[in-house]
């Protein structure tokens, strides 16, 4: 029968290397087994071995004021988790704050706009005037506000809202583009449609005289066709080019007149030269009309639109 061999209680083993056997090219583990000593705890009563009831309770006071944590470093964290709280909440509130201060700045915007848009009804009444009433830093003005207002509507969250404000805007915009487009060629159009003041009279004047002065107008008419946009009014200049392209016609006339000394033939051929422009500048009044009457329902339509963002 084998004895089998009990480490003693207590006991750890503890390998055995031989540096000779490992030079002749052995390789082998030997192993020991050594006591371990009971951990001895003093006490009144006397010396005995260390058990768990000998354990006692550590005070979370006394242990943390003996230096073993960082009063630095707990501050530190929390100053850092405050700070992330704070962001966190400015970040949850931020939308809200965002979109009170944009309906802030739209009720601003609108009634901004809805006090200039009377500006811009004066000027669409001056344009059938000889002169315009409105100067152009009123409308300027109207511009701008109509083009803040756009750039607020943005920012609003609610579709409603914002479908209001850029139909305000853009209805303004249009308006303010027909006044400035028909006042300009209103403008350009209305000097040429008077018949030059030349003379009639043969003995007055010198044929060369005579067709220089008559050539001078013909320039400056040709000239202010040319510089006219073809996309407004076009009724009007396809009228101011059936009339330039009978200038040619219109200078021999006179020429012919002057040389024969028919003084009332060249009054005829200037007076219907006259009458033809006279025609022209009915139709560019009744084009006018036409225009105010598209301006003004722009003008309606926005002021529509910012009556529903009031309500």
């Amino acid at each position: 029968m084998t004895a089998t061999f009990k480490p003693p209680k207590g006991a750890s083993r503890q390998t055995l290397r031989f540096s000779s056997l490992e030079s002749l090219g052995f390789s082998s583990d030997a192993f020991t087994w050594s006591e371990r000593l009971p951990e001895i705890v003093e006490t009144q009563k006397g010396r005995h071995e260390a058990t768990v009831a000998d354990l006692k309770p550590i005070e979370f006071g006394n242990h943390f004021t003996r230096g073993n944590v960082r009063w630095s470093l707990v501050i530190l964290a929390v100053l850092i988790g405050s700070a992330v709280a704070a962001f966190g909440y400015w970040l949850y509130q931020r939308p809200a704050a965002v979109e009170q201060g944009a309906i802030s700045d739209l009720e601003v915007t609108a009634r901004a706009l809805d006090d200039a848009l009377p500006e811009l009804a004066l000027a669409a009444a001056s344009l059938d005037m000889s002169e315009t009433v409105t100067d152009g830093s009123a409308l300027a003005d109207v511009e701008r506000e109509a083009r803040a207002l756009f750039e607020v509507s943005g920012s609003i969250a609610s579709l409603e809202t914002r479908t209001a404000a850029s139909q305000a805007a853009d209805s303004t915009l249009d308006a303010l583009r027909l006044v400035r487009e028909t006042g300009s060629y209103r403008a350009a159009v209305t000097p040429a449609l008077v018949a030059p003041p030349l003379e009639t009279n043969p003995d007055a004047i010198a044929l060369d005289e005579a067709a220089r002065s008559f050539g001078d107008w013909q320039l400056t008419f040709n000239d202010m066709r040319t510089a006219l946009p073809d996309d407004v009014l076009p009724g009007v200049t396809q009228r101011i080019d059936t009339v330039s392209a009978g200038l040619t016609s219109v200078l021999t006339q006179y020429m012919d007149a002057l040389r024969e000394d028919d003084q009332g033939a060249a009054a005829l051929t200037l007076s219907t030269l006259g009458t033809r422009l006279a025609e022209v500048g009915k139709v560019l009044d009744t084009s006018i009309d036409d225009i105010q009457s598209r301006i003004q329902l722009q003008i309606d339509e926005a002021i529509a639109a910012l009556d529903s963002l009031g309500n």
